[in-house]
C-alpha cells in the first residue's frame, strides 16, 4: 500500500485553508481593533490639544485686555488686538469686520496650534479692537458678534444686547466646504485666506461675519445625515460680561491708586497695602462731585464745573477740586482722573460716568491723615474690619434690567447705576457682594 501524502489530501488542504482563513480573520480583526483603539487615542489627544490651545488663547486675550492701558498712553483697558492677517504672529490693523489668525506674538504667548497642528483663527468685535479704535469702551460697550449653536439657533445676537466680544477658532483639517470649495493650504496666498480654513454649514459661513448683524459664526463640529463631517471648526468665545468684569477690576484699582497718589503724594503710595510710604501728599481725599452734576458727563474735555461738592461725600470723581480749604488744588498731569480727553483713557472712554466714589467724612479736606470722625462700611470687604474704610470706589457695571442710561437725565440718577445696599449711600454703608440670585453687578474696592 502506498502511504497517502497528507499534503496532497484535499480534505486536509481544505481544513488547513480554513484554519488559515480564520487565522487571517482573527489577525485582521485584532489589527482593526488596534487601529481603532490607536485612532481613538490619537483623536482624544488631538481634541485635548485643541481644547487646551483654545483655552490658552482665551486667557491670553482676556489678560491682554485687562492689562492694556497706561496712565498717559493711548491704549486703554478693554482693548483687544486686531487679528494677524499675514501669518507672522503679529496683529495688523483691522478696519470694519476683523477676522484672521490669533496674533500670538502680540499676545506674548507661544505659537498656539490645535490638535491638527493648525494655527488658531480669531475674530474681534469692532467695539473692542484697538486699531483703529471706536469710543467709548466701558461697562456699557456691547459685543457685536453673533454665534449659532450646532443646530443653527442663535445663542448670542450681535444685533441685540448680547453679542460676543471675540471668537477663537480651531480650523481642523482641510475639507471640501458645503459650497464646493476645496480648502487648499499650500502657499502664502491660500494660507492667508480664511475660506481655506473655516467652514460653512446651515447657511452660516465662518470665514466672514458682519458686526451688529445676524451674519456671525456657527459652532462645530456639524455632521451631515450620513455622518460625514461638514464643519469641523471648534471655537471658544469671549462674552461682554466676562471681559468687562476683568476690565472693571483694573479700572477701580487704577482709580483707587490715583486717589492714593493724591493722598500720599505721587511716588509715595504703596499700592499693595494702600498706605503711604513716607511723608508727602495732601493727607486727605477730595470730596466727590454730585452724581447729579451733568457737567461730569461726556467723553470730551472737562476743564471745570465738574466740581467737588463741599457738602457731599459720595458721587462721581471730580475734575475741578479747588475748594476754599485747599485753593488751586488740581489733579496732576499724569493722573488718569483729570478732565482732559487727549491720551487719557479714563475720560475719553466715559469711565467717569461709570464710577461711583465715596469718601469717609473723617478723610475729607480740612482733616489730616483721616483725623476726623466717621468711616465707611463695605460689607464682605476682602480685609477686616469692614467698617473702617476710608474710600470706596465702585464700577457700576453694565446696565441691568430697568436701568436706563440713554441721556443726561438718566445718567444723573444713581438708580440707573447702583444696586442693593450701594443704592442707599446716605448711610455710608456699601456692599461688595450679595446673595446668589439677586440682580447685582457693582464691583467695589476700598482704601482701608
Amino acid at each position: 500500500m502506498v502511504k497517502e501524502n497528507n499534503f496532497n489530501n484535499p480534505r486536509l488542504q481544505q481544513g488547513g485553508a480554513l484554519i488559515l482563513f480564520v487565522l487571517a480573520l482573527v489577525l485582521a480583526g485584532v489589527a482593526a481593533l488596534f487601529v481603532a483603539l490607536d485612532g481613538n487615542d490619537i483623536k482624544i489627544e488631538r481634541d485635548k490639544k485643541t481644547v487646551v490651545a483654545l483655552a490658552e488663547a482665551k486667557a491670553a486675550l482676556m489678560g491682554f485686555s485687562a492689562r492694556s492701558g497706561t496712565s498717559v498712553g493711548a491704549s486703554r483697558p478693554g482693548d483687544l488686538p486686531c487679528p494677524d492677517t499675514d501669518n507672522d504672529g503679529s496683529a495688523d490693523a483691522c478696519a470694519g469686520n476683523a477676522i484672521g489668525r490669533l496674533p500670538w506674538f502680540t499676545l506674548g504667548v507661544s505659537d498656539l496650534r490645535d490638535g491638527d497642528n493648525e494655527r488658531l483663527w480669531y475674530a474681534v468685535s469692532v467695539n473692542f479692537k484697538n486699531n483703529p479704535r471706536l469710543f467709548p469702551l466701558n461697562s456699557d460697550t456691547l459685543g457685536t458678534i453673533t454665534l449659532r449653536d450646532t443646530s443653527g439657533v442663535i445663542i448670542n445676537d450681535g444685533s441685540l444686547n448680547d453679542g460676543l466680544v471675540a471668537v477663537v477658532f480651531s480650523p481642523g483639517v482641510a475639507i471640501e466646504r458645503q459650497d464646493a470649495v476645496n480648502q487648499v493650504r499650500d502657499d502664502a496666498v491660500n494660507q492667508n485666506n480664511p475660506i481655506n480654513y473655516l467652514d460653512v454649514a446651515l447657511g452660516e459661513d465662518n470665514q466672514n461675519f458682519i458686526n451688529s448683524n445676524t451674519n456671525g459664526f456657527i459652532k462645530g463640529p456639524i455632521k451631515a445625515a450620513n455622518g460625514a463631517v461638514i464643519l469641523n471648526d471648534h471655537l471658544i468665545s469671549i462674552t461682554q460680561s466676562e471681559l468687562i468684569a476683568l476690565v472693571e477690576q483694573r479700572v477701580v484699582a487704577e482709580v483707587s491708586n490715583a486717589l492714593l497718589d493724591f493722598y500720599c503724594g505721587l511716588g509715595n503710595a504703596d499700592y499693595g497695602t494702600k498706605t503711604c510710604a513716607g511723608a508727602g501728599g495732601e493727607r486727605f481725599f477730595p470730596r466727590p462731585a454730585l452724581f447729579s452734576n451733568d457737567k461730569c458727563l461726556g467723553l470730551g474735555n472737562i476743564t471745570s464745573d465738574c466740581n467737588s461738592n463741599v457738602a457731599a461725600n459720595h458721587g462721581r470723581i471730580p475734575v475741578d477740586i479747588s475748594l476754599p480749604a485747599s485753593p488751586a488744588l488740581a489733579w496732576t498731569a499724569t493722573s488718569i482722573l483729570r478732565g482732559t480727553s487727549v491720551s487719557n483713557w479714563f475720560q475719553r472712554n466715559g469711565w467717569r460716568e461709570q464710577i461711583h466714589y465715596a469718601v469717609a467724612p473723617a478723610c475729607v479736606d480740612g482733616t489730616v491723615d483721616c483725623g476726623g470722625a466717621g468711616f465707611l462700611t463695605l460689607n464682605f470687604a476682602l480685609t477686616n474690619p469692614v467698617n473702617n474704610k476710608r474710600v470706596i470706589v465702585t464700577a457700576a457695571g453694565s446696565a441691568q434690567l430697568a436701568q436706563v442710561r440713554a441721556d443726561s437725565a438718566d445718567k444723573k440718577n444713581e438708580a440707573n447705576y447702583l444696586e442693593n445696599e450701594n443704592l442707599l449711600p446716605l448711610d455710608d454703608i456699601y456692599t461688595r457682594a450679595v446673595a446668589a440670585g439677586i440682580i447685582f453687578n457693582d464691583r467695589s474696592v476700598n482704601i482701608p
